[in-house]
C-alpha cells in the first residue's frame, strides 16, 4: 500500500514537459505578433529601425 510517495521511474513516460515549452513557444509567438501590430497601428510615428529595437526589448522581457 503505498504513502503517498511514489518512485518517479515507475510513472508512464509523458510529453508534459515538451507540451509545455511548445505551448509558451506559441504564446511567446503570438504576443510577438500582438505587439508588432500594436506599434504599427498605435505608433506609426516610429521609424522602421525604431519599432524593430523596441520588439527587440519587448521579447528580451518576456525570456526574463
Amino acid at each position: 500500500m503505498s504513502d503517498g510517495n511514489f518512485n518517479r521511474q515507475l510513472l508512464p513516460k509523458t510529453e508534459l514537459a515538451s507540451g509545455l515549452r511548445a505551448g509558451k513557444a506559441q504564446m511567446r509567438a503570438k504576443a510577438e505578433q500582438a505587439f508588432s501590430a500594436f506599434l504599427d497601428e498605435e505608433m506609426s510615428d516610429l521609424s522602421a529601425e525604431q519599432k524593430k529595437e523596441k520588439l527587440q526589448k519587448f521579447m528580451d522581457m518576456l525570456r526574463n
